[in-house]
C-alpha cells in the first residue's frame, strides 16, 4: 500500500488515502491528456453528464492529482475524473476506447465499475474492463445507441487484446446488428 495525499485543495481532491497500486489502470488509448487540467466549463459540461446518466454526483472527483487518469478507485468508492475523460479530437483512430464519448467513459466508471465494487476480479484486469464497458453498454440511463455500440466495441476489444474471442450475447448482437 501507499499512501498519498492531494497538495491541490482547490481541485477537490484533498482527502488522504490508501490506494493499492493494482487500483490504477493505464489503458486509456488515444485519448486527451491525463495531465490536461479540466476547465469550470469542462467540469460543469461533464457534471450535466452525470446527472443525465443519474449517476451519483458527490462520487466523481475532478483534476484529482492523486492518480494518473481516469478511473475508478475501489479501495474509496471514487471516481477520479482527469483530462483523459475526453476523446483526443486530434487522432484519426476508429478504435472505440479512442473515440467513445466523456459520457459513455462516465458510464463505464460508474456503471460498469462501481456496480461491481468488491467483487473478486483484480481491478483494471481485462475481464474487469470487459465487464464495466458490457455492464455499462447495457444499464445505464440515457446513453445513445452510438455510446452504447462503443461501450461494446470496447468490450470486445478487451477481449480481443487478451487472445479471447467475445460471445456476443443477445443484448450485443440486437445493439451491433439491429433485431
Amino acid at each position: 500500500m501507499i499512501t498519498v495525499e492531494s497538495k491541490n485543495k482547490e481541485k477537490n481532491c484533498n482527502t488522504c488515502i490508501e490506494i493499492k497500486c493494482a487500483e490504477f489502470r493505464d489503458v486509456n488509448g488515444a485519448r486527451k491528456s491525463p495531465f490536461y487540467i479540466l476547465t469550470k466549463e469542462d467540469i460543469q459540461k461533464l457534471k450535466e453528464d452525470i446527472r443525465a446518466i443519474e449517476a451519483k454526483e458527490s462520487v466523481f472527483v475532478f483534476n484529482c492529482d492523486l492518480v494518473r487518469g481516469t478511473g475508478y478507485i475501489d479501495a474509496i468508492d471514487i471516481i477520479a475524473i482527469r483530462g483523459n475523460v475526453f476523446p483526443d479530437t486530434t487522432s484519426d483512430s476508429n478504435h472505440p476506447r479512442d473515440i467513445m464519448s466523456a459520457r459513455a467513459v462516465l458510464a463505464h466508471e460508474y456503471y460498469g465499475h462501481r456496480t461491481n465494487r468488491g467483487t473478486n476480479l483484480v481491478s483494471g484486469c481485462r475481464e474487469d474492463e470487459y465487464r464495466a464497458s458490457r455492464t455499462a453498454a447495457e444499464i445505464t440511463p440515457n446513453l445513445t445507441n452510438e455510446e452504447r455500440t462503443h461501450l461494446i466495441l470496447d468490450a470486445i476489444e478487451r477481449k480481443r487484446e487478451a487472445g479471447i474471442v467475445a460471445d456476443l450475447d443477445s443484448f450485443m448482437r440486437r445493439l451491433l446488428y439491429g433485431d
